[in-house]
């Protein structure tokens, strides 16, 4: 599901039942979130916006996933069509989505995991492991503590700060929460960086290059682990590993992947 991310979007719903998180470059320097959600129901996802090539490039090793939006423009939306994706967005699912008129729009736009769940066309398939999470009494072997770690995927700084069980997001230097006023906290945090091009559909559209291979920040259990990110094909699952050639592990939990660009994250 496509949600907002610009400041009149704030506080978002959803966002802390969701098992993976991805924060991608939209224009003008705003980000916006892709979030997954397998193994937790949330009551209210939104607000919804509308999808971008980026998302088709992302989404597309989830073997064909429910993908819900606002829309797109009409090149997004031709693309759409012929990705690997079970189309549920808002003109293909209307009953799934409602306007909260407390709301400015278009910043007021929701939806359920039950309605996308009940909007399923038939033609999803079964997910595949994402990660690699360690057991009991792993750990990454490469690892080194850090207390914070500083990340700008758009105009916004966002700090996430360990806090012994889980690591903690501001942004701007204020406490970033969710409509119920809770913290947004995840157990994990992947600080992909990822390149940029121009999209087809938007001349004025960053697009993700989420196939290939690049740097790699891996937050779990208040430790780091530096190495590479490789996808070499779009249905390939991206996989993280360490200086060694091994894959990094994780504390089981819900991750959040920041697809930053290269150079703007720091380590404290």
């Amino acid at each position: 599901m496509k949600i907002d991310n610009s400041p009149d979007a704030r506080p978002q719903s959803g966002l802390n039942q969701a098992d993976v998180v991805f924060e991608e470059l939209v224009e003008g320097g705003i980000t916006r979130y892709i979030a997954v959600f397998h193994s937790t129901d949330a009551d209210v996802v939104g607000p919804v916006r509308s999808g971008r090539t980026s998302d088709l490039v992302i989404l597309t090793n989830l073997n064909r996933p429910l993908f819900g939006s606002s829309g797109g423009n009409s090149g997004v939306l031709a693309d759409l069509n012929e990705a690997n994706l079970s189309n549920v967005i808002e003109n293909r699912a209307p009953g799934a989505y409602y306007r909260d008129n407390s709301r400015d729009a278009p910043h007021n736009l929701y939806t359920s995991t039950a309605g996308l769940y009940g909007a399923n066309p038939g033609d999803a398939g079964e997910p595949p492991h994402l990660f690699r999470f360690l057991g009991p009494t792993e750990t990454p072997a490469a690892s080194q503590p850090v207390s914070s770690v500083d990340v700008q995927v758009g105009n916004d700084r966002t700090t996430w700060t360990w806090i012994g069980t889980g690591w903690e997001r501001t942004v701007n230097g204020r406490t970033d929460v969710d409509d119920s006023g809770a913290p947004l906290r995840f157990t994990n945090v992947i600080v992909q960086f990822t390149n940029y091009g121009v999209s087809s559909a938007d001349a004025n559209s960053p697009e993700a290059e989420a196939i290939g291979n690049g740097e790699v920040w891996v937050l779990s259990g208040g430790k780091m682990t530096t190495g590479t990110w490789s996808r070499p094909a779009k249905d390939d699952v991206t996989v993280y590993q360490d200086g060694t050639g091994q894959e990094i592990g994780l504390q089981p939990g819900r991750t959040w992947i920041a697809l930053t660009p290269p150079g703007r994250a720091s380590a404290g």
